[in-house]
């Protein structure tokens, strides 16, 4: 910094210069600000997205509710069609069964 003093006022006006090297605290604070504050905004809308989620799909949206697929007929929504058929053939099976052994007491 330089300095100078003005004698017709009697004050004193300091200049700084344009450009100063960096320092350690200057690479602190570009680290925080350029790599740690997105991080922590990432954490805060992976959370928003689960939050919503939860709201939306499993407590339902000023009361609409959305059916959970694959929770309930046992079969996931990503399952290929061979795979659902081979599964909702042995849960019918499985039925068939139940139906047959109450029949029988």
């Amino acid at each position: 910094m330089s300095e100078y003093n003005n004698k017709e006022n009697n004050t004193l006006i300091r200049r700084e210069p344009w450009y100063s090297h960096p320092t350690l605290l200057w690479l602190l604070k570009s680290t925080a600000i350029n790599l740690i504050l997105p991080f922590f905004n990432g954490v805060m809308l992976g959370f928003g997205e689960i939050l919503a989620n939860e709201l939306i799909f499993k407590y339902g949206w000023f009361g609409r509710s959305f059916p959970q697929l694959g929770l309930n007929n046992r079969v996931p929504p990503s399952a290929t069609v061979e795979y659902r058929k081979t599964v909702n053939a042995a849960i019918k099976r499985e039925e068939q069964q139940q139906k047959d052994l109450l029949k029988l007491d």
